[in-house]
């Protein structure tokens, strides 16, 4: 999958954000009305928040997973992957019907490393996405 990023500053700390070039994004907000996050608290950062290059590397494999989560004729998409304070947001829109908590014990039984968070909620609107990450889509 090919992806298009922005690096940027946010109250003074960087902020990086990273999402799939969809032909067309929107054609998917009939089918996925529920917004999903996984925020991965990362280990080793350095001051101003970001992770450490080396360890940074070591999560490849991790990223690659959560960027693959979902089937997308099925699940759902990923729509951003946000890097800011010491944290990685990882930004989803899913089917209502998605049961995501079988995804959650599949990562954190092949990741136990790798400290996550969840957070899902109805967005029909797709309100995240047109308010937070809607520069990145025009």
């Amino acid at each position: 999958m090919k992806w298009n990023s922005l690096d940027t500053i946010y109250d003074d700390f960087p902020l990086y954000l990273r999402k799939p070039d969809y032909k067309n994004v929107w054609t998917y907000q009939n089918i996925f009305t529920n917004v999903f996050c996984i925020t991965h608290k990362l280990e080793k950062v350095k001051q101003n928040g970001l992770p450490e290059p080396d360890y940074n590397k070591s999560l490849s494999d991790f990223d690659h997973y959560l960027c693959e989560l979902f089937d997308k004729n099925k699940q759902g998409i990923i729509v951003l992957i946000e890097t800011f304070g010491g944290e990685r947001n990882y930004w989803y829109y899913i089917k209502p019907d998605t049961d995501y908590k079988i995804y959650v014990y599949l990562i954190e039984s092949k990741y136990p490393q790798n400290s996550i968070e969840i957070w899902s909620k109805k967005d029909s609107d797709w309100d995240f996405l047109k308010t937070y990450a809607v520069k990145l889509y025009d």
